[in-house]
């Protein structure tokens, strides 16, 4: 008989695994029975709602339960390593034989780039530490290896960035150094959790492609922790579902996500937005969300009146400068928002999108009164708000309201939810007794789908769609007219994120909101949105209603957003372009300024940049 070759052994095989919280009298399971293989050059996601377990299971392999509190109550984790020259079950090694592996066979790129970076030291500290201590390089030899790391993820000014903080750095670059960082020692296995979460698309499609580059060149293997399921479908070979501590579903990318056999799994799916889904229609339209509160049919999207609007702004300049040299002299300014228009009309979802950087969320918190403009007008109702003295200001400030991206940071966390819930409606003395404010803060966070007795809970009870839930109910104290939500739903789980939409959607129906929705999720954006401004550089350079945008994008940086959004389609890696170059930014140098934009009209309503 010929000679069969024994199949090659997984590189990490998970059998049975429990992790367990708390006393060991009364323990808290929080993972309980999970079961995987992770193969040569293979790509495992790991998907589920928060809390299903997923990122604890993570940091099980890297061996970090015990920094949280946290053991393994049962299971093996056994993995093929070189550095120790022997398969071992990571979760019986010492720490000193941990740190070998930890970053330099296995490493993690975190969800939370701002916590996982340490603020006293500069990125290129950070980075030549890790290339110190497991591929004993001189520093000069670890700071060019780490620069060459930094350009492979795209950071522009990467020799500039090696010497800066933390601090300094927008999130998406911060997530970047993350990104370069794991890479840096070319592990045999990279555990990705929510890696691309608050990126923009286009981001997100570069650092997907590096980690499939990566994957290629050096035949290392990826678990892949997310609840993007777009992302999943583009990235993963194989596909494990978990839900509350417990896996549920398991298989190749093929059958979990394009045949799947448990309900969990199809929720999950139906809340995934699909790009084309709203093509030939023209109104926003609600998740069909099995189960959901809502059904998409109670509640029909209204025609939006277009006679007067809500809010006008002409013209609209924001710039900071930057100053440099011995005697701190402005050198150059970032030209955060270059003469932007829109309307607003009573009922109507514009979405402002673009990339970090493009200026979007400067917009809002100019509108919010908490940037000051160069230049620029802003009518409420007709009224010009800049030209009035500041205590006049404030009826506008209760007439538009703000949600923040991060639910947890602008909820103060020694405060009962219900007194940061109606602190709005005492400030612009809408209530004026205790019954009356406690009244008003049942009505609120019944109107958001929470229970009244809620309110005595504090902000680390909530899960994160029910903190957004609450900045949603706080926004609302002051009956408000118009609502600015600045990426509101892009941290969240994808089923919780069409929870939020879709009530955002009925609280528009019922009380006649109008919206200025900032996102970089353009998925989201096609389901929400009556209209859509696309910024670049600080400057609008294509608006229209949805439809024409999706349909009949003409700006080719438009048509760069659209195509860079992930497609469910499981299995199939998409063929994009990979971008080069620097990337461009709003920082001139002091006279340099951007040309104005001219509009071309492409139909009714629609109007594009001209190009240069």
């Amino acid at each position: 008989m010929p000679e069969t070759t024994p199949p090659k052994a997984s590189l990490l095989s998970v059998r049975d695994l429990s992790i367990e919280f708390g006393d060991v009298s009364s323990p808290a399971r929080v993972v309980d029975g999970v079961s995987f293989d992770l193969d040569h050059n293979r790509t495992l996601a790991i998907v589920g709602e928060s809390g299903s377990g997923k990122s604890i299971t993570s940091l099980a392999i890297l061996g970090l339960l015990k920094h949280l509190g946290g053991r393994v109550a049962g299971g093996e984790l056994l993995f093929q390593s070189e550095v120790l020259g022997r398969q071992v079950d990571l979760g019986n090694l010492s720490e000193r034989e941990l740190r070998k592996i930890r970053g330099n066979e296995i490493a993690m790129i975190f969800q939370e780039p701002m916590t996982s970076l340490n603020p006293v030291y500069t990125i290129g500290s950070q980075m030549g530490e890790t290339l110190a201590l497991h591929q004993d390089l001189s520093r000069s030899a670890a700071r060019r290896k780490a620069l060459e790391f930094l350009d492979l993820v795209r950071l522009p000014n990467a020799k500039w960035l090696l010497d800066n903080y933390p601090h300094q750095l927008s999130g998406g670059m911060r997530q970047r150094v993350m990104i370069a960082m794991a890479l840096c020692c070319q592990p045999k296995i990279l555990i990705a959790d929510e890696p691309t979460t608050a990126l923009d698309v286009t981001i997100q499609a570069q650092i997907l492609h590096i980690i499939r580059d990566l994957q290629a060149e050096m035949q290392t293997s990826v678990i892949f922790i997310s609840h993007d399921m777009g992302v999943v479908s583009e990235m993963a070979d194989d596909v494990l579902v978990m839900k509350s501590s417990k896996p549920i579903e398991a298989g190749s990318v093929k059958e979990v996500l394009g045949q799947p056999k448990e309900p969990y799994t199809r929720a999950l799916l139906a809340a995934v937005p699909r790009i084309g889904s709203m093509t030939g229609t023209t109104l926003p339209k609600l998740f069909d969300i099995p189960g959901q509160e809502i059904a998409p049919e109670e509640i029909p999207a209204k025609p939006v009146d277009r006679s007067k609007p809500v809010l006008e702004i002409e013209n609209l300049t924001v710039r900071f400068d930057i100053r440099g040299g011995l005697l701190s002299r402005v050198t150059h300014r970032v030209h955060a928002a270059e003469k932007v228009s829109f309307n607003i009309y009573p009922g109507e979802t514009l979405a402002l999108v673009g990339e970090s950087g493009s200026g979007k969320s400067t917009v809002g918190k100019t509108i919010q009164q908490l940037q000051e403009p160069v230049s620029g007008a802003m009518r409420f109702h007709g009224q010009d708000i800049f030209s009035l003295p500041t205590e006049d200001r404030k009826a506008f400030r209760k007439q538009t309201q703000y949600v923040f991206q991060d639910p947890y940071g602008s909820l103060n966390p020694r405060k009962p939810v219900g007194e940061s819930l109606i602190e709005p409606a005492w400030v612009h003395g809408l209530v004026t007794s205790q019954a009356e404010a406690k009244e008003k803060v049942a009505d609120l966070l019944v109107k958001v789908g929470l229970p009244a007795e809620h309110a005595g809970r504090y902000p680390h009870q909530f899960s994160g769609g029910q903190r957004q839930r609450l900045c949603i109910a706080r926004a609302l104290a002051c009956d408000p007219s118009l609502i600015i939500a600045d990426e509101a739903v892009s941290a969240l789980d994808v089923s919780v994120q069409a929870q939020v939409v879709n009530l955002l959607m009925k609280l528009q129906a019922e009380q006649g909101l109008s919206y200025l929705f900032i996102t970089h999720d353009m998925a989201v954006v096609e389901r929400i949105s009556h209209r859509v401004a696309v910024m670049y550089l600080g400057q609008i350079v294509e608006i229209g209603s949805r439809p024409q945008i999706f349909e009949n994008p003409q700006h080719p940086y438009t048509k760069r957003l659209l195509s860079a959004v992930p497609v469910l389609n499981p299995g199939v890696r998409p063929n994009r372009p990979h971008l080069e170059g620097e990337i461009p930014n709003a920082l001139r140098a002091l006279g340099d300024e951007p040309a104005p934009v001219e509009f071309v009209a492409v139909s009714d309503g629609h109007f594009v940049a001209a190009q240069a």
